[in-house]
């Protein structure tokens, strides 16, 4: 098998890499369970009212200008989740500036 990237001089990872490691599994699954959480009260309450039905939102198939505004959603989670872990400190300014480009 060919390789695809150059091995690593060094294998392991140090204490900061696996620091960055947890902070990015924590941040999603801090977000997966939240998600979660809220789509199952989303769907139990939507179906008490008879407004969905079983097997509905297995079978739905988003329209076109879902799909992309779906996309766009996927894209910002990735970076926030992949990049927890770079992270070194946060400033007000930054934080605005991130809450800022989630709105668009």
């Amino acid at each position: 098998m060919a390789r695809t990237t150059e091995k690593p001089e060094r294998p392991n990872l140090s204490s900061q890499e696996t620091e960055a490691l947890a902070g990015t599994q924590t941040e999603l699954l801090s977000e997966l369970w939240i998600l979660r959480d809220r789509v199952l009260i989303l769907e139990h309450l939507l179906a008490e009212a008879g407004i969905l039905k079983p097997g509905q939102i297995d079978e739905f198939a988003p329209p076109e200008d879902l799909t992309s505004k779906l996309d766009k959603e996927r894209d910002q989670f990735v970076a926030r989740v992949i990049g927890a872990g770079h992270r070194r400190s946060f400033s007000v300014e930054s934080l605005k500036a991130q809450a800022a480009k989630e709105r668009e």
